[in-house]
């Protein structure tokens, strides 16, 4: 082999290195972007699953609430029953209705 083509050989080799450097640098750049956005979105699924389970919690919450005063309807519809007003009756029907509505608008939200 002549020296020329020694010394071109060498240059191409030289130029596919730095490539490769370059290339390296790049995806190791990418790379690390890549381990903080993970751990970002790890840190954010965390969040989010603890604000779900407050979330649960809370209507767990609501729907014993809310059972509570399913009870108390009864309660109340039966000593109107007694009472045999059924204008009463129909008022306060109408007011459970107006509070299960708000129920159900919270919930939703």
């Amino acid at each position: 082999m002549v020296d020329s083509q020694i010394l071109e050989r060498f240059i191409i080799l030289e130029r596919k290195l730095k490539s490769l450097a370059s290339s390296y640098a790049a995806l190791k750049v990418e790379f690390d972007e890549t381990k903080i956005e993970n751990e970002t979105l790890r840190q954010n699924l965390f969040d989010s699953q603890k604000e779900n389970q407050e979330l649960q919690k809370n209507l767990n919450q609501q729907i014993k609430n809310f059972k509570k005063s399913d009870k108390f309807t009864k309660i109340a519809v039966n000593n109107l029953k007694s009472t045999g007003n059924t204008a009463d009756l129909k008022e306060k029907l109408d007011e459970y209705i107006l509070e299960i509505e708000k129920c159900i608008n919270q919930l939703s939200n």
